[in-house]
């Protein structure tokens, strides 16, 4: 069996602990700025079953960053991002979303190659990073 190596400008990031609205205004925050596995325009949902439900994308932060041009609506929760990928990818996406929200950061554990962090978004007047 063959492990494929992403290139270093992906990061995989896994959103949970928040509602399908949340998901979505996060998810959009990221689509806007960086290229995904999926559609802007996919529809977030939560699963009928009740138990938790966790959204995962594959960005590419590589190239120039779209724009972000227009408000972020506020979140109803605090969502928690895992991120995993390169240095730098982990770097912008992590920027990105501190253009948009107030950033608590939960852990970060660095490697050679890798990164993985879990940061608690917050919607706030002062965006900014802060260690939890």
């Amino acid at each position: 069996m063959s492990v494929q190596q992403l290139p270093a400008s992906t990061v995989h990031v896994m959103l949970g602990d928040c509602s399908a609205d949340d998901a979505k205004k996060v998810l959009g925050v990221l689509c806007g700025r960086f290229t995904a596995d999926r559609e802007q325009a996919d529809e977030t949902h939560e699963s009928a079953s009740g138990r938790p439900t966790v959204w995962t994308v594959l960005f590419d932060t590589s190239g120039d960053p779209g724009d972000t041009a227009g408000p972020v609506a506020e979140l109803s929760g605090q969502p928690t991002v895992e991120a995993q990928g390169g240095p730098l990818a982990t770097r912008r996406l992590r920027e990105a979303l501190g253009a948009a929200f107030t950033v608590h950061e939960l852990g970060t554990e660095a490697g050679d190659q890798e990164v993985q962090m879990k940061l608690r978004l917050d919607s706030g007047a002062a965006h900014e990073t802060r260690p939890v």
